[in-house]
């Protein structure tokens, strides 16, 4: 029987270092509260709903205890350490591999309202692949999972570009692995992307992510009083 970890990539919502292609229209404040209620509604979800293990990889190194204070006692936290979005990946699916996981899962924390059947088509993917991937509008990917790993999966892949996922994907068949891609979802990236997550939540109707929905609509509606008193 497969044993599936699930790494949540997360950097400290500190202000002015998360989610700064928010800003503007959103503050440095803003953008670090969205970034913070994520976090918080990705890990509830992994206990809540989704069947596999997770582990929150966070970064800065040092920020532990305050990821701590964030998000309470019982998630299991990796620091990611040094090195490029390449390096910090494979060193934390190396890290689960050698805790006895035989799939692992990788989802950033700027992707909050990723359906759980995206979780369960990546599963079901590794049964006839070595890799599954889910490609974003912009490029990137919002997911990835893996049933084994090599030294230089990652290595020569631009990362934060329009090209992050393909370069990806050729990387992997390069070096034998089977690729399978689910369908596409988004991450928060453009302030556009805020009234998506808001109107995903809302048709989901799920109480839990309420604070996430919170969040976002204040930020749109600060934001859009900016703009009005701007033009005044």
């Amino acid at each position: 029987m497969a044993t599936t970890h699930l790494l949540i990539f997360a950097k400290y919502p500190t202000p002015g270092e998360v989610m700064t292609r928010l800003c503007p229209p959103l503050n440095a404040d803003e953008a670090a509260d969205v970034q913070r209620a994520c976090i918080r509604l990705l890990c509830e979800r992994a206990f809540r709903v989704w069947p596999v293990r997770p582990t929150l990889v966070v970064s800065p190194d040092d920020s532990e205890e305050q990821f701590r204070a964030l998000v309470g006692p019982y998630i299991p936290l990796l620091q990611q350490g040094d090195g490029d979005l390449g390096e910090r990946l494979a060193r934390a699916a190396g890290s689960s591999f050698d805790a006895g996981a035989t799939e692992v899962m990788i989802i950033g924390s700027d992707s909050p309202t990723i359906p759980e059947q995206r979780l369960i088509d990546a599963r079901d993917a590794l049964g006839s692949s070595d890799l599954a991937i889910g490609p974003c509008d912009d490029g990137g990917f919002y997911l990835l999972a893996l049933k084994r790993l090599h030294d230089d999966l990652f290595r020569g892949v631009e990362w934060s570009t329009d090209r992050t996922a393909h370069q990806a994907v050729a990387q992997a068949r390069s070096l034998g692995f089977s690729v399978s891609e689910i369908a596409p979802w988004y991450d928060i990236d453009r302030f556009e992307d805020l009234a998506r997550t808001a109107g995903d939540i809302r048709s989901a109707g799920n109480v839990d992510d309420f604070e996430l929905l919170r969040t976002v609509e204040s930020a749109l509606t600060s934001a859009e009083k900016r703009k009005t008193g701007a033009k005044k």
